[in-house]
């Protein structure tokens, strides 16, 4: 009953109506029997189930993670189980493996505006940061106070950039989130996550900017073919409206990916598709043989896009790789001098293309000319690398109002501070929670609802931003369920609210 509840809430987190959570729930659900050989050790059960999650055969892997007492893993099957109810069958354009150091640097992007970390806004190495020349406003993601990585937000107020907060309560999980992206209107941002609802490793979400009340609403898992079991991350609308971008390391090993160019239009029609064979096809992402449906603007800088020396340039590019490729392994010198030459001669093509561009404004370098594709009919062209980050970070002051401590301790005074205070909920119990429960926390304030329940909470706020600095903290306490509440003079109010008048 509990799994069934939680696909129920699932469906609704990621955006059902009612009428469909009710549909699915008047459904009757498959159950599959846990079956595990007796002659497999437990590892080969697991390795058993994590191959059937991987051919999407979620409900014989369900079973088998439940035989192990896996129920993070079982949750996992359960989360993709429910989404074949709404798969995409997007036209594919194009795909390209690259390798998981750089692959980033081949969507089309602003030149520069990739920056390595760590840097003022991330303090680890691993995940670069998105900022373009002129922008004053930056999604990242980066370290929060419990070590997860999760997704922030800061503005330039001219001299000194706002401090860091974290983009909201919802978008929030104990794993991490990386690779946030706006759409070109602004008004969805596409991020990836290994601790939001999902099928397993990164999967892709979208959250839509709510006007009323000026905050991101609740993550969308996009489904198939989107998220997978493997990761998935980086989703970008081109500019144009005609392309969506997204990498995953699916049918590839690890330190490589694939970035898959998707028809826009295509890829929003939602069906369900309950095969597990033609899951794994749409989810495959092969791509088109009809060369109609490819347009190669949107894959080269704005500032030469549907430009003829800009596809002259292309071309030369890719006849001076392959010129190189054959000098490497020309075994004559009468062979070694016919190709020198004839790459000198696509060389002095390429100068006089490159003076016309400077001539426009338009600057390469030799980063830049790296081009991966031209022969397939959509072009991958390489941005450079942006320099080095010099920018003012303002902090935020601490308001730490809790420690944690071999032994918890309740509060003596339960008397909140006058006005509008924020508090991180624990849980709530029907009866005394025991030293035992709060895990160390010190102080934990103890309330009895008017549902007769005993509500705990930590930590007393001035502001919503700085509750939710610390509400990873406590999740990753043993508090996953943790939530930030609002009092106004020691009286309960909406969260909404609070953060109107604050």
């Amino acid at each position: 009953m509990k799994r069934i509840l939680s696909g129920i809430l699932f469906l609704l987190s990621a955006g059902l109506s009612s009428l469909q959570a009710q549909n699915i729930m008047d459904a009757p659900v498959p159950i599959t029997m846990p079956v595990a050989p007796a002659r497999l050790s437990p590892d080969e059960i697991l390795a058993r189930a994590d191959s059937l999650h991987r051919a999407y055969r979620f409900e014989d892997a369900i079973g088998l993670y439940l035989s192990l007492g896996e129920e993070g893993k079982a949750a996992a099957s359960q989360h993709a189980l429910n989404m074949t109810d709404f798969c995409a069958n997007p036209q594919v354009v194009a795909r390209q493996r690259f390798s998981r150091k750089d692959f980033f640097l081949y969507y089309p992007l602003e030149p520069h505006a990739w920056h390595a970390s760590p840097n003022p806004l991330d303090s680890l190495q691993g995940y670069p940061l998105y900022y373009p020349k002129g922008a004053d406003v930056i999604y990242f993601s980066a370290p929060d106070r419990s070590g997860s990585r999760s997704l922030f937000v800061t503005e330039d107020l001219d001299s000194l950039w706002r401090a860091p907060r974290h983009i909201g309560e919802g978008l929030l999980s104990t794993g991490s989130e990386i690779f946030p992206m706006l759409s070109p209107d602004g008004k969805t941002l596409y991020f990836a996550s290994d601790g939001l609802f999902g099928m397993g490793g990164y999967d892709l979400y979208s959250s839509s900017w709510d006007e009323e009340s000026a905050s991101w609403g609740d993550p969308v898992n996009m489904g198939f073919p989107f998220s997978s079991p493997a990761d998935d991350f980086l989703l970008v609308d081109t500019a144009d409206g005609k392309y969506t971008l997204f990498a995953s390391n699916r049918e590839c090993s690890r330190d490589s990916v694939y970035i898959y160019v998707l028809d826009y239009g295509s890829s929003r029609q939602r069906k369900p598709v309950h095969s597990p064979e033609e899951l794994q096809r749409i989810a495959s992402l092969r791509p088109s043989a009809d060369p109609s449906r490819i347009d190669n603007g949107s894959a080269v800088q704005s500032a030469t896009v549907g430009n003829a020396n800009t596809r002259l340039y292309i071309r030369k590019m890719e006849e001076a790789r392959v010129l190189l490729d054959s000098i490497s392994v020309a075994r004559t010198p009468a062979k070694l001098d016919s190709l020198r030459a004839l790459l000198e001669e696509v060389n002095l093509e390429l100068r006089l293309v490159e003076q016309t561009f400077l001539q426009s404004g338009v600057v390469t370098t030799a980063e830049d000319r790296e081009v991966v594709g031209a022969d397939l009919g959509y072009t991958f062209a390489k941005n450079a690398m942006g320099g080095r980050l010099k920018m003012k970070v303002g902090r935020h002051p601490s308001h730490a109002s809790f420690r944690v401590a071999p032994v918890g301790r309740f509060a003596q005074d339960r008397t909140l501070p006058p006005g509008i205070v924020y508090q991180i909920e624990l849980f709530t119990s029907p009866r005394h929670a025991s030293l035992e429960d709060i895990h160390g926390l010190t102080p934990v304030y103890e309330r009895l609802s008017s549902q007769l329940r005993y509500t705990y909470s930590v930590g007393t706020y001035p502001t919503y931003v700085s509750a939710l600095l610390d509400l990873n903290v406590i999740r990753s306490l043993g508090f996953p369920e943790a939530r930030i509440m609002a009092y106004r003079d020691g009286r309960p109010i909406p969260v909404s609210l609070a953060r109107n008048e604050e």
